[in-house]
Parts: structure tokens; sequence; C-alpha cells
């Protein structure tokens, strides 16, 4: 017999969109980043804002990518 499928979650937009909101506040410290420096796009412009708001986002889904 084959072992049960592992759970799907039926709603990755809204977990997503729920991590965004506990991480608020990384969330505006990287849109201003680019709001402050749109003018001047770079490839690493925000890296480090970028760097801290993906993490957060990550710990509070529990997942990577």
């Amino acid at each position: 017999m084959s072992t049960p499928a592992k759970a799907f979650d039926r709603h990755p937009v809204r977990k997503l969109a729920t991590a965004a909101a506990t991480c608020s506040s990384t969330a505006a410290a990287y849109g201003a980043c680019v709001a402050g420096n749109y003018k001047e796009v770079n490839k690493e412009m925000c890296a480090a804002e970028f760097n801290a708001f993906k993490q957060c986002v990550q710990g509070v889904m529990k997942r990577k990518w």
C-alpha cells in the first residue's frame, strides 16, 4: 500500500500575505530603501534590507526558498 500524500496547503498566497504583514518593520525598511534610491537602481541596491525581510518571512512561514 502507498503512504498518504502530504497535506497540501490550499491557501499559500494567504499564508505569504500573513507572513509579510508579520514582518512589516523589515518590509518598511526595504520599501524605504527602494523608494529612496529608485533613480540609481543597481543589482545590490538594497540587498541588506531585502535579506532581512526575506529571512523574516521565511522564519514566519517555516520554509526556505
